[in-house]
C-alpha cells in the first residue's frame, strides 16, 4: 500500500502523519528528540493507530447486529485503511475514510470518519469527527493507541519513567484475561496521583481503567526535565500499554473498550458504543503537549 506523509510545523515541533491509517509517525522537538515510539517489529511494529470501529477485541473475533453475524479483528480496520487528504494547510491536516466494499462485508454501515491533525506551538490536537450520511442507525466506537518512546536519553530504562495523574487517584486495572476484559482486580493507584513504570507491569497485557478521575496523564523520567502531557477530556475509558520490557508506553484514550468475558455479542450492547441517526454527527478530540527541558 503506497503511502503519503503530511508534516506540520510549529516554532516548537515537527509533526508527521502518514495517510495509511491516518497515523501519527513522529513527534519531534526543536532539538530532534524523538517522543514517538518509532514502530521497532522486535517489539511492537506499530506507533499510533486509530481504533475504528471498535475499540479491543471482540469475544471470539464476532458480534450479531439485527440477528446476522459478522467477525472483526481486534480494533477494528481504519488502522489499515489508506485514508484520503481532505484539507491541508502548514498546521493542520484532516484525513477522510468512507465505507467501501471491504468494510461492508464485516461492518454492515455507511460512515465517515474524519481525522484531524492540528499544531499550535507545543500542543498537537487530534480530533475524530464520524458522521453517518445513511438512513440507518450507525454503532460504532472509537480511540486512540499513541505509543511514546522511553529512550530521551541513550541509557534511560523504563524504570526511570513513571506517569503522573491531574487528580488523585484510588483505582483497580481491570485486567486482560484471553484477549477479554475481566474484573477489577489490580490495585494500581491508592490515594495517589503516581504510576511508576516497569519491566513486570505489563506481564499481564494492558491496564484498563474503566472509572477514574483524571482526564490528563504526564510521562515523566526521573533525569530528565522534560515531560510529555495527554489530556483525554472527551473519551471515559483509558488503556495503558506496553510490551514487556520494551521501552514504550501507550496511553489510550478510549470510547469504549475490548468485550467482558459474559459479553453476549450484540453489537449494540457493547460498553461504550454511540448510536447516531442520519446527519448526526460525532466529535471528541484529545492532546499531545510537549514540554522540553
Amino acid at each position: 500500500m503506497d503511502s503519503s506523509i503530511n508534516t506540520l510545523t510549529s516554532a516548537s515541533l515537527k509533526i508527521d502523519i502518514s495517510s495509511v491509517g491516518a497515523e501519527l509517525q513522529s513527534i519531534k522537538d526543536v532539538s530532534g528528540q524523538e517522543y514517538l515510539w518509532q514502530a521497532d517489529s522486535s517489539f511492537w511494529a506499530r506507533r499510533a493507530p486509530i481504533l475504528f470501529p471498535i475499540v479491543g477485541a471482540l469475544k471470539g473475533g464476532r458480534y450479531f447486529y439485527q440477528g446476522k453475524e459478522y467477525s472483526m479483528s481486534q480494533h477494528g480496520f481504519a488502522r489499515d485503511k489508506m485514508f484520503e487528504v481532505y484539507s491541508c494547510s502548514e498546521n493542520h491536516v484532516t484525513y477522510r475514510l468512507v465505507e467501501d466494499e471491504s468494510t461492508l462485508e464485516n461492518y454492515p454501515f455507511r460512515f465517515v470518519l474524519e481525522v484531524t491533525y492540528r499544531l499550535v506551538e507545543r500542543c498537537l490536537d487530534v480530533e475524530y469527527q464520524v458522521s453517518n450520511p445513511s438512513d440507518q442507525s450507525l454503532w460504532f466506537s472509537i480511540g486512540g493507541h499513541p505509543a511514546f518512546s522511553l529512550n530521551w536519553s541513550s541509557d534511560d530504562h523504563i524504570s526511570d519513567y513513571y506517569l503522573e495523574f491531574s487528580n488523585a487517584e484510588t483505582v483497580s486495572a481491570a485486567l486482560i484475561e484471553n484477549k477479554l476484559l475481566g474484573q477489577p482486580s489490580l490495585s494500581v493507584i491508592r490515594e495517589g496521583r503516581y504510576l511508576d513504570l516497569s519491566d513486570e507491569l505489563f506481564d499481564r497485557d494492558a491496564l484498563i481503567f474503566t472509572e477514574h478521575n483524571s482526564r490528563k496523564i504526564t510521562l515523566k523520567c526521573k533525569n530528565s526535565a522534560q515531560s510529555l502531557s495527554l489530556s483525554f477530556y472527551d473519551f471515559p475509558h483509558l488503556g495503558i500499554w506496553s510490551k514487556p520490557k520494551a521501552p514504550f508506553v501507550c496511553i489510550e484514550p478510549w470510547q469504549g473498550h475490548l468485550d467482558t468475558i459474559d459479553h453476549n455479542n450484540e453489537l449494540t450492547e457493547k460498553v461504550g458504543m454511540i448510536c447516531l441517526s442520519r446527519n448526526q454527527s460525532y466529535q471528541a478530540s484529545y492532546s499531545i503537549e510537549i514540554n522540553p527541558a
